[in-house]
């Protein structure tokens, strides 16, 4: 009886080696630095704050193109992913800084797209991290396929260029080294214009 029951959990415990640690070779699959990033449409279950944050209405789903900003440094995650849990406190002070310069505020947003998590699993990520950033829910890994399917954490900076259509300026895998590196990229994409092939893009 004993060994049915192990065998039977087989399953849920390998699932989660594989999706994290990924095929090395599907990385050359995703999102490609410089295409259009997809106007993705994200489920709104948002907190009043988070919709304020983004400027969004209330409405069930939203699509990426109506986000207000200028540059957005989107996030895939996973609330039971190692790596991602480390690039949090990362991303609060990133978030933190750019919303005490009024230069950046508005213009500048940092979004997290949680890959095969519910609505009460990124809450309770959220809650146990302080994550100060909205995250969406992606259960059905439909965001997460649109952008190449990558391991996690991978962030993408998207450019919005004068249309308002967005651009992948740059991507990361992994965890950040610092608060600081990223405020000095997001310094450097906001001077690029897209749609002008003005942009220095690069895979970091």
């Amino acid at each position: 009886m004993g060994n049915r029951i192990l065998i039977s959990f087989l399953p849920i415990l390998i699932f989660p080696v594989f999706f994290f640690l990924g095929d090395a070779g599907a990385q050359t699959k995703t999102i490609q630095v410089g295409a259009p990033f997809p106007d993705l449409a994200l489920k709104n279950k948002l907190s009043p704050k988070d919709r304020k944050y983004l400027g969004v209405s209330k409405k069930t789903s939203i699509p990426f193109k109506e986000i207000p900003g200028s540059l957005f440094i989107i996030e895939v995650t996973n609330s039971y992913c190692v790596s991602c849990k480390k690039n949090v406190p990362i991303l609060n002070k990133v978030y933190s800084r750019i919303e005490k310069d009024a230069d950046l505020k508005g213009k500048v947003k940092v979004i997290g797209i949680a890959a095969g998590n519910n609505q009460k699993e990124v809450e309770t990520f959220s809650k146990e991290y302080k994550v100060l950033y909205p995250i969406f829910t992606d259960l059905n890994f439909v965001a997460h396929k649109a952008l190449g399917a990558p391991r996690v954490p991978y962030t993408v900076f998207v450019r919005k260029d004068k249309k308002g259509k967005g651009v992948v300026v740059s991507a990361h895998q992994g965890i950040f080294d610092s608060a600081d590196s990223v405020m000095t990229d997001i310094r450097d994409f906001l001077k690029c214009d897209p749609s002008a092939s003005a942009c220095d893009f690069e895979l970091k």
